[in-house]
């Protein structure tokens, strides 16, 4: 009995090291691809207003800061950057919209089905709530069903969006998010740009409300 408990134990051993590994790996792998990424200078997209058709709106669309946001609702720098986000235009109601783009990436299993509840609220005009339950709610991504998702974000018709989410064919907005980040050369989650500034990182607050304030002057969101 003793050597088979031993090498019970032995393997039980080897299979959490190697969970450990891999867990490990993707965080290195994903933290290559945001943030231990060398930032780059900012770049001026000239054609950045014809993008804006590719994503969500959310807020006014004549709003002086136009932001675009590549992101994945499974991403945790895009979480952590979210509530930035959110508080920058509860300051800025009037002035600051954001264009949502989504850009899920391979390494997450509920981003793209993530992505389908976002778009599936969106026909029911709950895009802007849902977004903001997705990633506040995103350490329950799994857990939570996503008819709990939809009733928290106030979804009106449910049984309408419980058949969206069952649909199996591509979301047309994920592969035009995809095919822009791929145009734009976004190399990770969340690639922000603002007035037409494609971003090296993601700005921290204090970062961003300093932007928005530059261009409410009349200026340029970026030293060029």
């Amino acid at each position: 009995m003793k050597p088979n408990l031993n090498a019970l134990l032995t393997t039980m051993l080897v299979a959490c090291a190697l969970l450990t590994t891999g867990i490990v790996v993707q965080q290195r792998y994903f933290s290559r691809s945001i943030a231990s990424t060398p930032p780059q200078k900012p770049e001026y997209l000239r054609d950045w207003k014809a993008e804006l058709a590719h994503g969500v709106l959310v807020g006014p669309p004549q709003a002086p800061v136009q932001l675009i946001e590549f992101a994945d609702f499974e991403c945790p720098y895009c979480g952590s950057f979210h509530k930035t986000l959110k508080d920058v235009r509860e300051r800025y109601p009037a002035q600051v919209a954001l264009t949502y783009v989504h850009f899920p990436l391979p390494m997450h299993r509920f981003a793209v089905p993530a992505a389908r509840v976002a778009d599936c609220a969106s026909e029911q005009r709950r895009f802007d709530a849902m977004y903001d339950e997705l990633f506040e709610g995103q350490d329950q991504l799994g857990l939570k069903s996503w008819d709990d998702y939809a009733s928290a974000a106030g979804v009106p018709d449910i049984a309408a969006f419980d058949a969206c989410i069952k649909k199996t064919e591509p979301i047309p907005r994920v592969e035009e998010g995809k095919a822009l980040g791929a145009k734009l050369d976004v190399q990770g989650t969340p690639t922000i740009i603002i007035n037409g500034w494609k971003l090296g990182r993601p700005p921290t607050e204090a970062e961003l409300d300093m932007m928005v304030r530059r261009v409410l002057a009349g200026k340029s969101p970026v030293d060029q």
